[in-house]
């Protein structure tokens, strides 16, 4: 009849509890009332009958003493025009009875009428009698009736009265009853419906739903704190163990990620130095050659030239991919000099070739400290720096170069390195291209991510690495439409220049 969702949900559990207690309750208070109510109209009806019959028994006096039979059964026949009586008999006190059936049987009454339908009419007066007892509830009263001195009984007055209309006033006492009853309990069960469904029922099913997307995998599933005592602690408890089951499985994302980056990265520096090492060699014979032919036809032609060229500039890239391998694969250590930023950058910028449509600005304070650094592997990564900046600026744009002092920091350096502590330089390369997407900045430092057709993605890598074999870390800042910052943190020497 209901579907089985709908039959183990709560809200359905406690409808049908909360209606099993009404209609129980309902039941007992009617059966409780009914009772009662019985009780004292049938006390009612006793208390009249037994009225009725001390007024007969004191009417019948002499005419029983007499024997005056008409006189008896006018006594009864008048008593009878009550609807409640069923029967009224006068008997003397050897139990002989005095008043006829027509005058003792309430005729007049529709109901005796009807029970009396199937008696056959020479049915003496106890058969009668008999008859409406078996068929009807009746209240038998008997009052005896005195002599003059109020001590002799000479004979008593049998009534049977109707306990008909006891029943219909029960049952319209008990179906008022039933009626109020039910309006009360459905105006209070829906009270309580509306309370529990606020406090229990919708804090449940919002945590049932938040259950079943965190089991699907939706890790932000949380429920809002709403309610007091127990439901509140387990609606806390829940957003509790969805934050901490999303913080560790980022964890294990992230464990797996660097795991994954570890095997790709001893995997590439195993292949990097061997075949680093196995392609120099013959790249550098090449570059003799071409060298060699460059000398010997210096006459030639304008294409001779132009493909000698070609093949020397595509030598030179294969050699500079080698280096990175190899810098990849082992990282040198660090030949400590002290040297000035704007040396440094000015001979950066003296190895890159800036195009025309690309204006350079740069700001280096002159009171600058010296710093403690390889000038050849810095100089690499601002090399690095300054042509992926010009790269991002196709269509042309500003090249701007700053190096400035900075206090101590506390900062962790990217991609776990180590911290930087004490004064230090930021020397920074801006650009205005197109930006680093928020997807790409995750991945800016993995080893083979690259965005550029013939790069093998291990530039910045390179970078990353020179730069804290030097003491000091790489941050990036990138606004997508607008621009890009690489800024270098380097230790300084203490002496000043």
């Amino acid at each position: 009849m209901f579907d089985k969702r709908v039959t183990d949900s709560i809200r359905f559990k406690f409808l049908v509890l909360i209606s099993g207690i009404l209609l129980v309750s309902t039941t007992v208070i009617s059966i409780l009332i009914g009772i009662n109510e019985r009780e004292i109209l049938k006390r009612t009806l006793t208390s009249k009958g037994k009225g009725l019959a001390s007024y007969i028994a004191k009417l019948s006096q002499d005419p029983l003493i007499m024997k005056d039979y008409v006189q008896l059964d006018a006594i009864v026949n008048e008593a009878n025009k009550d609807e409640d009586i069923m029967y009224a008999i006068i008997q003397d006190s050897q139990g002989k009875m005095f008043t006829s059936q027509y005058a003792s049987i309430n005729y007049r009454s529709p109901r005796v009428k009807r029970l009396l339908a199937d008696l056959s009419k020479e049915s003496e007066l106890p058969d009668i009698i008999g008859a409406i007892q078996k068929q009807e509830a009746v209240a038998t009263i008997s009052i005896p009736i005195m002599a003059g001195t109020d001590v002799d009984v000479i004979g008593k007055v049998s009534m049977g009265m109707s306990e008909d209309t006891i029943n219909q006033e029960i049952t319209k006492t008990i179906t008022f009853i039933v009626a109020l009853n039910l309006a009360a309990m459905f105006a209070l069960g829906a009270m309580f419906f509306v309370a529990f469904k606020r406090i229990i029922f919708n804090p449940l099913t919002d945590l049932a739903g938040a259950t079943v997307r965190l089991a699907k995998g939706d890790l932000s599933a949380r429920v809002a704190s709403r309610g007091g005592g127990e439901i509140r602690m387990l609606i806390d408890s829940f957003n509790q163990m969805a934050e901490d089951l999303g913080a560790r499985t980022r964890e294990l994302f992230d464990a797996q990620e660097d795991l994954v980056r570890k095997e790709k990265l001893a995997i590439l520096g195993q292949m990097s130095g061997s075949v680093g090492h196995e392609l120099r060699n013959p790249l550098g014979v090449m570059s003799n050659a071409i060298y060699f032919l460059k000398m010997v036809l210096a006459d030639a032609d304008d294409t001779t030239k132009e493909y000698l060229e070609i093949i020397k500039h595509e030598i030179d890239n294969s050699l500079r991919i080698i280096t990175d391998l190899l810098d990849f694969a082992r990282t040198k250590a660090p030949q400590i000099q002290a040297v000035t930023a704007r040396v440094l950058v000015d001979e950066s910028l003296g190895r890159c070739t800036l195009p025309d449509t690309i204006a350079l600005q740069t700001e280096i304070q002159d009171s600058l400290p010296l710093l403690k650094i390889d000038p050849l592997q810095m100089g690499q990564v601002l090399t690095n720096f300054i042509t992926n900046a010009v790269q991002a600026m196709p269509e042309g744009g500003v090249l701007r170069v700053t190096a400035r002092l900075a206090g101590a920091i506390q900062e962790p350096i990217l991609q776990n390195s180590k911290e930087v502590t004490g004064d230090f330089i930021q020397i920074s390369v801006t650009d205005t291209g197109e930006g680093i997407s928020a997807e790409n900045m995750k991945k800016l430092f993995q080893p083979l991510f690259t965005t550029k057709p013939k790069g093998i993605g291990l530039g910045l890598v390179v970078c990353k690495n020179l730069v804290e074999a030097n003491g000091g870390r790489i941050e990036v800042e990138s606004d997508p439409g607008k621009g890009t910052t690489f800024t270098v943190v380097l230790p300084l020497e203490r002496t000043e220049i």
